[in-house]
């Protein structure tokens, strides 16, 4: 009888069984084909007819903030946005980008509705173009 072949290794996702409703976030660069470590994100949530900054964080190694942009009592419905500092990103890591550079800052926005589910936006970025989609 044919032996099994071996389990590949973990390489998906990070599980968060057992862990509170949040909202975290992931950045990939696209043009290095990395973590995008040290992007700047300005985190805020809509009030009325504008946005309040709740935070910037810069993202780490692996390309997450450090703590998640929301958990526990400021888990809350709402609208939120993003802004990616591709520009200033892009030119530290020594980009070869037109002058002036496609993309400056992103916006990223979302909506909150069910605070029991937990959100994760992987979130992909190159100097000309990026994607987000909701993960769990």
């Amino acid at each position: 009888a044919a032996v099994p072949a071996p389990a590949a290794p973990a390489t998906g996702p990070i599980v968060q069984a057992g862990a509170s409703p949040r909202l975290t976030v992931h950045a990939i660069d696209t043009y290095f084909g990395s973590a995008a470590a040290g992007l700047r994100i300005d985190f805020s949530k809509r009030e009325g007819e504008g946005w309040k900054l709740i935070r910037s964080v810069v993202t780490n190694a692996n390309g997450r903030s450090d703590e998640p942009l929301l958990v526990g009592d400021s888990y809350q419905s709402g609208e939120y946005e993003l802004v990616l500092h591709a520009q200033e990103y892009f030119e530290r890591r020594k980009a070869s980008l037109p002058t002036p550079p496609f993309l400056s800052t992103v916006p990223v926005r979302i909506r909150i509705a069910d605070v029991s589910q937990r959100f994760h936006l992987p979130i992909q970025l190159g100097p000309w173009s990026y994607s987000y989609s909701r993960g769990s």
